[in-house]
């Protein structure tokens, strides 16, 4: 399987708090089957700035990857990040001071959960126009969804990549976000699902739990297609598999 959101770099953001726990995050995913994870931390959180963040990813990356290596640990990393929508969005992508998955045109955003509708829509305007691909970041905790569930319908139709929570289908989120995770799923909505794991003992970087229950609630063809065709499409920059 493959994972493309997991906080697991330590010291960046509120994810892997050290080393050691990366470390034993890296383990759990590989025994929970996961192949690949997308380093995803939080990269233009207010007060930082975007190119000094991009440097120190990237090394820390390479930090992690050695030590992954040392430790046998057989878990390949790819670059990304989860991108706050604010001022210069598409701008900084350009110029190289935000991350893409991989290097494709795939970008994973986020806004507050708080966010109104109208932000989420211009923002996936702004990237689309600029040739960008968004994956929207667990759009069932966004409370405008959970008011109106229907405003995921238009974002996929206009070319969103809606990416759930594996914490959400199991209510750790609220009930609301998890009446918004059924009502994606058995739509057909969502794309992509992910970890968006941050610790070692709470949001773990195991995907097992997931592909079970997907397999269970919604046939076996669901995981394959959330938790690794479409993953594996978007880290090679190709269109991902839509139900409808």
């Amino acid at each position: 399987m493959i994972d493309l959101h997991a906080h697991l770099l330590p010291g960046l953001d509120d994810g892997a708090r050290s080393w050691e726990e990366a470390v034993e995050m890296a383990q759990t995913a590989v025994e929970s089957g996961i192949e690949t994870v997308a380093a995803t931390c939080h990269a233009n959180l207010p007060g930082r700035n975007s190119a000094d963040m991009v440097r120190v990813y990237r090394r820390r990356l390479e930090q992690f990857r050695e030590l992954l290596e040392k430790e046998r640990i057989p878990l390949r990393l790819v670059e990304g990040m989860e991108i706050l929508d604010g001022a210069e969005l598409v701008r900084k992508l350009k110029r190289g001071e935000l991350l893409t998955i991989n290097g494709t045109r795939y970008v994973l955003v986020e806004v507050r959960l708080d966010a109104p509708a109208w932000q989420i829509y211009r923002m996936l305007i702004y990237l689309l126009d600029a040739g960008y691909i968004p994956i929207l970041a667990h759009p069932e905790r966004y409370r405008c969804v959970q008011r109106v569930p229907a405003h995921v319908k238009e974002w996929a139709r206009m070319g969103a990549v809606l990416q759930l929570d594996k914490g959400s289908i199991f209510g750790r989120f609220g009930e609301g976000a998890a009446d918004v995770a059924d009502y994606m799923l058995d739509r057909q909505l969502v794309s992509l699902a992910a970890t968006d794991a941050h610790r070692v003992d709470v949001r773990t970087l195991s995907l097992a739990p997931l592909r079970d229950l997907l397999a269970r609630r919604y046939g076996s063809a669901c995981p394959e297609l959330l938790l690794r065709e479409n993953p594996k499409r978007i880290l090679e920059g190709n269109d991902v598999i839509r139900f409808r």
